[in-house]
Formats: structure tokens, C-alpha cells, sequence
């Protein structure tokens, strides 16, 4: 399990972006651009695996991974309580990092930065969601099945990316984060609409749904030209919906990147959606993105109509 990105910034709230041991900032404006870039690092107390630094311990992996084992520090002191693990047991560790939480509270914070933090972990909190229930830790590997000429999805994935729409549509989201808002949206709406283009003609075989091909199926087809022309127009739509879904994956991450954490996928990079095998055998990767007209009229522009507490079903544009 990764850090969730609600620890990550309840840890970098917490600690005023600085080093716990020599308080120094953590972050700082990029020179000639509105990015900022970090050289803070999220090190564990109690170490990730038990051959890591303090790392024997019963503590679980899952709760090794959470705020609570966590403290922030410049590279030279993570470098520092690693090598010197006598110098700095757990229980030092600890110490440290609620001595610096309790000098940033007294001396650093005031009303407006609380405030300003509880909105970004109510809207962390949201990020969160949207990277489990949408599955964007595997978004290429999920969508190159859905994309591929036998199509099929995870079982369980739709109800996933339903109870997505529904959180954030249901979401208190502070007006700050307007264009994170529908960018989220966007990519949630856009999912489960693929989601449930697809489940119109698929059936569930041990753990995924593939497709019926319908218009071969119980032998001889009277209509075969027409039913395999209207399974041809189901499956490209199917295809096209989980393209749009990907150019508003990269919008939504951009703008996490922008607002909330610059290093949000920042390894993986862009989303990817990868296609084949064609009839010769290839396979065909695409980067796609809205353009930013598109993006002034989402989520609108797709479901209009729609009703945000049921099954999108509402009009493409």
C-alpha cells in the first residue's frame, strides 16, 4: 500500500513544510514558473519493510505507510537517522516529530492556514477515492483489455467507479478547488458511462465480464449483417468513451499536480491508453488530452441532463 496522498498532506500540514529536526523549508517556487518543486521527504519511523532502518517491528505494512509513521525531513537528515539507527531509535524519532508539529501550531499556523490545510485534506481525502475506486494505479493495464478486440473489464469495477460518481457528486468541495472538482467529475462520469455501454452486452465469466458477440451467438443469424454492424457501433463507442475517460485522467492529474502535490504520478508520467492487436500483429499506444475549450465546458457539456445520483444515461455531446 503507497502513501495515500490524505497522510501525505497531513504530514506536510502538520509539519509547515519543513524539516523536523532542522526545520529548514521544504518547498519552494520554481524559478520563471507557478510549479513549485520539493525536496522534502516522507520518512518512515518505523521502517517500510522489516530489512529497512527501525524496521523490526509488529507494526503492519498498511499502518506503516499512514501519517502516524511518518515525519518529515530534509534528504540530509533522512540520510542521517538511517545510517545512524542508534542515534535516532523510534521513540527519539517520535519525540522529534511531535516537539516540530507543537512549534509549528504555536508559531507558524494561524486561522486562515488551518482552515486552508482542512480543505486540502477534505479534498485529499477525494483524490484518494478517485485513485482506488477508478483504479488509476492500473489504468492502462485495465483499459488495454477493455480496448482490446476480446473486451473485457475487471468484475467489480463498475460498481467501483459507481460509488466514485456518487462521492463526488455528494462531496463538500471548497471553491478553491473548482477546475479539481470537474476534472474529477469528468473522469468519473465518463468512466462509469463506459462502464455501462459495456455491461449492455456482457457477461460475467469467473472473474471479468466479457463481450457478446450477439450477432453470432445460437448458430445461424438471419441478421447477421445488421446485428454485427450494431455490435461494431456498440464496441467503438465502448472504445471511444474509455478514450474520453483517459484524456480527463490526465486532466484530473495535471491538476493535481498543480494544486495539491506535485508529485502526484509524477513517476509514471502521463496515462496511457494502449490498443491491439491489430490484424498485423502491432499494438498502438496514444497519450490523449482535452483541449483546453473542451475542458471550460466539462463536465456540462457530456451529461447535461443527467441525474448525478443514478446511472449516467444522459446525452453525449
Amino acid at each position: 500500500m503507497s502513501i495515500t496522498q490524505k497522510d501525505i498532506k497531513l504530514l506536510w500540514g502538520r509539519s509547515g513544510s519543513r524539516c523536523a529536526i532542522c526545520r529548514i523549508e521544504l518547498s519552494h517556487e520554481a524559478v520563471n514558473s507557478n510549479n513549485s518543486y520539493v525536496i522534502g521527504e516522507q520518512a518512515h519511523i518505523v521502517g517500510e519493510l522489516p530489512t529497512a532502518p527501525r524496521g523490526n517491528s509488529p507494526l503492519l505494512l498498511d499502518e506503516r505507510n499512514t501519517y502516524h509513521n511518518l515525519v518529515l525531513l530534509c534528504p540530509t537528515h533522512h540520510t542521517e537517522i538511517d545510517k545512524n539507527e542508534s542515534d535516532w531509535p523510534i521513540e527519539r524519532l517520535y519525540q522529534t516529530k511531535s516537539t516540530h508539529e507543537l512549534w509549528v501550531r504555536e508559531s507558524l499556523s494561524s486561522v486562515s492556514d488551518l482552515n486552508a490545510r482542512a480543505n486540502e485534506l477534505i479534498v485529499s481525502s477525494i483524490i484518494d477515492s478517485v485513485v482506488t475506486l477508478l483504479r488509476l494505479e492500473s489504468w492502462s493495464e485495465w483499459t488495454s483489455f477493455a480496448l482490446s478486440p476480446d473486451t473485457s473489464w475487471p468484475d467489480g469495477l463498475g460498481e467501483d467507479i459507481y460509488s466514485c460518481v456518487q462521492k463526488l457528486m455528494g462531496a463538500i468541495w471548497p471553491p478553491e478547488f473548482d477546475e479539481l472538482k470537474r476534472s474529477a467529475i469528468t473522469l468519473a462520469r465518463l468512466a462509469h458511462k463506459a462502464s455501462e455501454t459495456f455491461l449492455k452486452h456482457a457477461v460475467k465469466q469467473e472473474k471479468s465480464w466479457f463481450a457478446i458477440r450477439f450477432y453470432s451467438e445460437g448458430g445461424w443469424n438471419p441478421n447477421y449483417d445488421a446485428d454485427l454492424l450494431r455490435f461494431t457501433q456498440w464496441q467503438q463507442e465502448c472504445f471511444q468513451l474509455i478514450h474520453e475517460a483517459t484524456k480527463a485522467a490526465n486532466w484530473f492529474s495535471d491538476i493535481v499536480r498543480r494544486d495539491i502535490n506535485p508529485l502526484f504520478f509524477a513517476e509514471k508520467g502521463k496515462f496511457l491508453i494502449e490498443e491491439g492487436p491489430f490484424l498485423d500483429g502491432t499494438f498502438r499506444s496514444y497519450v490523449l488530452q482535452f483541449t483546453d475549450e473542451q475542458k471550460a465546458s466539462l463536465p456540462d457539456a457530456i451529461f447535461e441532463n443527467s441525474c448525478p445520483a443514478e446511472p449516467a444515461d444522459g446525452n453525449r455531446s
